[in-house]
């Protein structure tokens, strides 16, 4: 009999655009930034762009040549590695690698199967750092995973940053509304790494811009700090498609593109070779309730679109994640956030920013949903990456020692079969589950998060750097 070595492959990298697409929205984009411009609500920003070859009117939009913007945009790396506080956790982002998982950002309110819904307090944003440290496939601890309403608004970038630099050892983001704050950001991160000149990759921020065609001056400022430092910034354009942008995918797309462009180049013209990662984290508006509909086919195309509109640009991408307009964790939420988790997945995203735990449009985030997006992940990757099929793996020898109509159950080889066993999610027969108290995925995603955070143990830090980010946030509060 022949050999057989056909081998599975894992899934290709899906393009929904074609090459005229792509073309289309990259022209359009140049139109919008040398006819119609971007509003840069910050003056040291207007001034980058008249000394490179732009110009500002007098209400600060400004237009640049499109051969300037690709040759700044061309300065960026493909790819880059964010170094963590352990060695082990270093990730690069972009080029061939795995995508970085990040968790939620920005949710003023927690859902939890016990408390219902509430406002985050400091003690929710210290229980997702630690689900975020603990679990496998968030390998970016990340920034503002909820926003706890218990602290002083003047100080909380402090106390975020603080827990996120101590509760985990993996890669961090920071703080980036405005250059006060991203420049606390650069000192409170230096000690942590012990680096204080921040000589390698160590914080990455994100910046969003304010669609249609703005960018403001906390956002610019935080812009050029980060970029000032040779640090990654994460440049978003989100573009509510029907609201913020026109209600044709196409036409957002080109818009947020153009923005996108432009907060790049700026970066570029500070500090020629910044790392950055193109984003799109686009959605729609749903007509009939005018709100925000994230856990949508629309952004699971968007998504999409920044993976390939970033591959356009020679530039990791941003995009997706595991996103819920659901008000609970429920069938919703799973679905929705493994629509748009699944389109992350498989158009060579290279950066997942709200990977996992959000629900209601961003505005809230709960711990078990985070631990059972999480679960999403780890099957999505199985699924991504695949099996081997060869004639090593089909093993006709097997077969063929099994009579007809028997089984393989006590085959002790059959230990070694791939077989994708969940963390989290009840496989039992229905009696086992009636008799177990037939939870549903909302409990059982409460018990991984007591199994998780009852086994987490704190990173090390030595006593001198943990004392000087102590220091420093006491000094510097208000």
């Amino acid at each position: 009999m022949a050999d057989f070595n056909t081998a599975s492959t894992a899934v290709p990298t899906l393009e929904w655009l074609d090459s005229d697409g792509v073309d289309a929205v990259n022209d359009a984009s140049m139109r919008i930034i040398e006819e119609l411009g971007i509003q840069l609500g910050h003056e040291p920003a207007r001034a980058l762009v008249s000394a490179n070859g732009g110009t500002v009117d007098e209400d600060g939009v400004a237009t640049l040549p499109r051969e300037v913007v690709v040759d700044a945009v061309d300065r960026a790396p493909s790819s880059f590695t964010l170094h963590a506080r352990n060695p082990d956790h270093d990730v690069t982002v972009g080029g061939d690698s795995p995508p970085v998982r990040a968790p939620s950002y920005g949710p003023s309110t927690v859902r939890t199967f016990d408390d219902g819904r509430r406002d985050a307090t400091l003690a929710d944003y210290e229980t997702l750092v630690k689900l975020a440290h603990a679990e496998d496939v968030i390998t970016c601890s990340g920034y503002n995973l909820c926003e706890p309403t218990d602290v002083d608004q003047r100080d909380r970038h402090l106390r975020m940053l603080e827990r996120s630099l101590t509760l985990s050892d993996k890669p961090v983001m920071g703080p980036t509304h405005g250059r006060e704050r991203a420049e606390a950001c650069m000192d409170m991160v230096g000690i942590a790494m012990d680096d204080p000149d921040l000589s390698r990759p160590l914080v990455a921020g994100l910046i969003n811009t304010v669609p249609p065609r703005r960018i403001d001056a906390e956002m610019l400022g935080g812009l050029l700090t980060y970029a000032e430092h040779g640090q990654p910034l994460v440049v978003s354009s989100f573009t509510m498609a029907g609201a913020s942008g026109p209600p044709s995918l196409g036409a957002s797309l080109a818009q947020a593109n153009a923005e996108n462009l432009v907060a790049i180049a700026l970066a570029q013209f500070v500090n020629p070779g910044t790392p950055v990662v193109y984003g799109v984290p686009s959605a729609m508006v749903d007509d009939r309730y005018g709100s925000l509909s994230i856990g949508s086919p629309e952004s699971a195309l968007f998504a999409a679109f920044a993976g390939q509109m970033a591959r356009r640009y020679g530039l990791p991408s941003r995009g997706g994640g595991s996103l819920s307009d659901a008000k609970t964790v429920d069938y919703q939420s799973g679905f929705e956030s493994t629509l748009v988790g699944a389109a992350t997945a498989f158009s060579g995203v290279d950066f997942a920013l709200n990977a996992a735990g959000v629900l209601e449009s961003y505005s809230a985030v709960s711990p078990e949903k985070f631990v059972l997006d999480c679960e999403a992940l780890r099957s999505l990757d199985y699924l991504r990456t695949g099996v081997p099929v060869d004639s090593e793996t089909i093993s006709l020898e097997r077969i063929a020692d099994t009579d007809p109509a028997g089984h393989f159950l006590d085959d002790a080889r059959s230990a070694g079969r791939p077989s994708y066993q969940s963390a989290v999610l009840d496989k039992q027969s229905h009696d086992a589950w009636a008799d177990d108290g037939e939870r549903s995925a909302f409990e059982l995603g409460r018990e991984r998060v007591r199994c998780l955070l009852e086994d987490y143990e704190a990173p090390p830090m030595d006593d001198r750097t943990a004392r000087a980010i102590e220091e420093y946030v006491v000094d510097h509060a208000a």
